[in-house]
């Protein structure tokens, strides 16, 4: 557990003094993806009605905008992984980060809810399994622009190779705080989503580390670097 504990103390670090900004970011967050869920529930309360017209516009809106609501979730853990690697406070304007590259941004997002749906339909064990081996492609396609949809899931799956039980209990390990929040009518999770979200780009920063060769200045690391050895010296007669 001391692992788990090291990447939890850098994630309250890295929060310090910036607790402000990431409970407004996480405020601003919740609330966009209520509008999005409401204009589907509305859908689903007229549909059968006499205002069947109304039911599909508000379904249809509600779909679109949980469409170009993806970008939005995207740009919440790019928020977390520029305040951690600059040393500043949250930046509202990450959120709306996935816009700049909209396509690639939701192509990635959309394949990588499929194929875990997919899993998960065939069975729900190998449906849990890939949800860990795709937990960090927001990291991934965020350092890695020039990689396709499907490059980017690939690379999320080998990076995360000998990893997914150890996000597993990283995960496990927050469930008391999950149960805290719950008792203060969810008004904790607007501090304990960034705290999970911020030791998770701690996470990702460790195997990245441990995959690509670069140290926590993400600077390059040089790996089994030959080491000369001077010649033996001979005896003099």
């Amino acid at each position: 557990m001391g692992y788990f504990n090291d990447l939890k103390e850098e994630a309250l670090a890295t929060l310090r003094g910036k607790w402000g900004s990431f409970v407004g970011l996480t405020f601003i967050y919740f609330l966009l993806a209520c509008i999005a869920s409401v204009a589907s529930q509305f859908g689903e309360i007229f549909t059968g009605s006499s205002f069947s017209t109304l039911a599909l516009i508000m379904t249809s809106s509600g779909l679109l905008l949980t469409i170009l609501a993806i970008p939005i979730q995207f740009g919440f853990v790019v928020a977390h992984l520029h305040s951690s690697r600059q040393d500043l406070p949250a930046d509202i304007s990450d959120l709306f980060f996935g816009y700049k590259r909209f396509w690639n941004v939701l192509g990635t997002m959309l394949l990588e809810i499929l194929v875990i749906i997919g899993g998960t339909i065939l069975l729900i064990i190998p449906g849990i399994i890939l949800s860990f081996a795709y937990a960090i492609v927001p990291f991934v396609l965020r350092d890695n622009p020039e990689l396709s949809p499907v490059e980017v899931l690939q690379k999320s799956r080998m990076m995360m190779k000998g990893h997914k039980m150890d996000l597993f209990l990283l995960y496990l390990s927050f469930i008391g705080w999950f149960l805290l929040c719950f008792l203060t009518l969810f008004i904790g999770y607007l501090w304990l989503v960034p705290y999970l979200q911020m030791t998770e780009v701690k996470f990702y920063e460790k195997i990245r580390a441990e995959f690509e060769g670069v140290d926590e200045e993400n600077e390059p690391v040089v790996m089994n670097e030959p080491v000369e050895v001077a010649a033996p010296v001979e005896d003099a007669e």
